[in-house]
């Protein structure tokens, strides 16, 4: 159960999963200033010294089966300037192989978002 944002009421989630489809998720985490150890943690690459997304301390974070919701959270979060980056990736469910845990699997894709200049939210693809 979730509620809605337009109406303010509460409504419920029917997932319905066709044989042979696969179900598609978007994680997004929006990053505060600068700090390596966590952009390693994301899987990233390890920036340059002099590079303009270095990372920090989560601010925000969330999981979407839309990938524009991911991307419109994440820009908000940016305008606002609570985060430096937003980093949304591509994911699926999955079972932990030890302890048969429901989990998200990375596919190796996702954007990195970044504030410009000018003040509008630039989207980089990456994959890894």
């Amino acid at each position: 159960m979730w509620v809605t944002s337009e109406t303010g009421r509460a409504a419920t989630a029917a997932w319905i999963h066709f044989p042979g489809q696969v179900m598609i998720f978007y994680s997004w985490i929006a990053m505060s200033a600068s700090d390596r150890a966590l952009l390693s943690l994301s899987g990233l690459p390890t920036p340059g010294a002099g590079d303009p997304w270095l990372t920090g301390l989560p601010v925000a974070m969330g999981i979407t089966d839309d990938r524009g919701r991911a991307m419109k959270a994440g820009e908000e979060t940016l305008r606002s300037g609570r985060a430096a980056i937003v980093i949304i990736e591509v994911g699926r469910p999955g079972m932990a192989a030890r302890t048969l845990a429901p989990c998200y699997i990375r596919t190796g894709v996702g954007w990195l978002g970044r504030r410009t200049p000018g003040g509008d939210v630039a989207w980089d693809r990456f994959f890894l």
